[in-house]
């Protein structure tokens, strides 16, 4: 058999990657370590996304973030039913999902895992530098749970490609207030030997997964979606621990291993896609029905969201100028700039808009970028509407018809049938 045979035979094997395998261990673990927090006697605190966690973990507490945990739900086929609970208790099913998730587990003392959920909270984090939704969101746990509130006001940048002196120092003054305060309620000193060992691995797990990000470069990429929204839980809930540093050398090195056989998730890829932003949860499956007309999807920002370089000498400046995101910036500048540069260094042919019912904070710019997109680069956009963790009211047969159709757009404009001259 040749090297070309070779290849091919790699490429009918390729599927899931083994790494993400252990995945199921380091969920099992950490939620072991949460339900044992509160006779550990470690506080436990309830954190939004984009909230410093290298400094939860730096004062030995357990973060816990309840979006995290309603797209566990979500997957698990329960978050219809925690969902309808929150709503009979007077919230409006137009609430992110995530929250009423959160809230239909609180009020009916059920879980992902068919238990009482996760423990209450002993501090609550919040920031706004993600979700408009947070804050309101927090307070109403707060008046729940009558337990201390932590919030960082978080600086807005439009149109601005880099963090301006004064926002940066405004962020780093809001962290190191929140550092106090988690002192009063902890009843501990931040250990800054801690701190720097945690913002040290935080820093190593972001670098190993923007290697990871760059090799889905490769033509053919060598990852699914699906591997790639899966393998972030490390990045989001481990960010400064030790496993998570492990897990992400050993995916890396498994995705480089791939590249360099010319391993693709795709065997024969025609299409190179850009998915943006949220994972639809109940319905993850949706991502692979592109294969089947040879699509897939490269390069995504959703998990830049949680990546991102930081300095141990500097603690909370890197912190500050990490937690100022692009989540932070406008459509047309931030977002579409990023696209851009993306649409060039991955090849893609194609971008595809899940238009979130439950985050209009992230999903309003979607026209505007895909219209930057289109009039710029001439790229075909498909855009459709569901909800993160919500199943209700998604229907997937119109959902791949319109899918059908964005192929068949794709197929015409990247290879054209070329007419025979007499």
């Amino acid at each position: 058999m040749n090297s070309r045979q070779d290849k091919q035979t790699d490429k009918e094997r390729a599927g899931r990657l083994t790494a993400s395998a252990e995945l199921s261990t380091l969920n099992e673990k950490y939620y072991k370590d949460l339900a044992r927090a509160k006779a550990e006697r470690k506080p436990v605190v309830w954190i939004t996304s984009l909230a410093p966690i290298e400094i939860v973990y730096a004062f030995n507490c357990i973060p816990f973030f309840p979006e995290n945990y309603a797209a566990l739900c979500s997957s698990r086929k329960v978050a219809s039913e925690l969902c309808q609970a929150a709503e009979s208790k007077g919230y409006s099913q137009d609430l992110c999902a995530y929250a009423r998730c959160m809230f239909g587990s609180i009020f009916e003392k059920r879980g992902a895992f068919g238990d009482q959920g996760p423990p209450a909270p002993d501090i609550l984090l919040a920031t706004q530098g993600a979700c408009t939704t947070h804050i309101k969101w927090w307070e109403a746990l707060q008046r729940h749970f009558k337990c201390p509130l932590v919030v960082i006001d978080v600086a807005y940048t439009v149109d601005s490609e880099s963090l301006a002196s004064h926002q940066k120092a405004y962020m780093e003054a809001q962290l190191r207030e929140m550092t106090s305060l988690m002192e009063k309620h902890t009843g501990r000193k931040l250990d800054m030997t801690k701190l720097r060992e945690v913002i040290s691995l935080a820093d190593r797990a972001s670098l190993l997964w923007d290697d990871i990000d760059d090799l889905r470069k490769a033509i053919p990429t060598p990852v699914s979606q699906i591997d790639v929204f899966t393998c972030l839980f490390p990045l989001v809930t481990l960010r400064g621990m030790p496993e998570a540093v492990d897990f992400y050398e050993e995916l890396r090195d498994e995705v480089k291993e791939r590249v360099n056989k010319g391993i693709g998730f795709v065997p024969d890829e025609r299409f190179r896609l850009i998915w943006d932003l949220f994972p639809i949860y109940h319905n993850m499956k949706l991502l692979n029905y592109f294969a089947e007309f040879g699509a897939a999807f490269v390069t995504d920002l959703y998990g830049n969201a949680f990546s991102g370089r930081l300095n141990p000498s500097d603690p909370f400046g890197s912190l500050a100028e990490r937690y100022l995101c692009f989540f932070n910036r406008s459509a047309s500048w931030g977002k579409a700039e990023m696209y851009k540069k993306r649409v060039r260094d991955y090849s893609v042919d194609g971008i595809v808009f899940h238009s979130n019912h439950s985050c209009r904070f992230c999903t309003a710019y979607q026209y505007e970028v895909g219209h930057i997109l289109k009039e710029e680069l001439g790229l075909p956009s498909l855009m459709f509407e569901a909800d993160m963790v919500d199943p209700r009211g998604f229907d997937a047969v119109e959902v791949k018809e319109r899918i059908q159709s964005f192929i068949e757009m794709l197929e015409a404009r990247k290879y054209p049938k070329i007419e025979k001259t007499r």
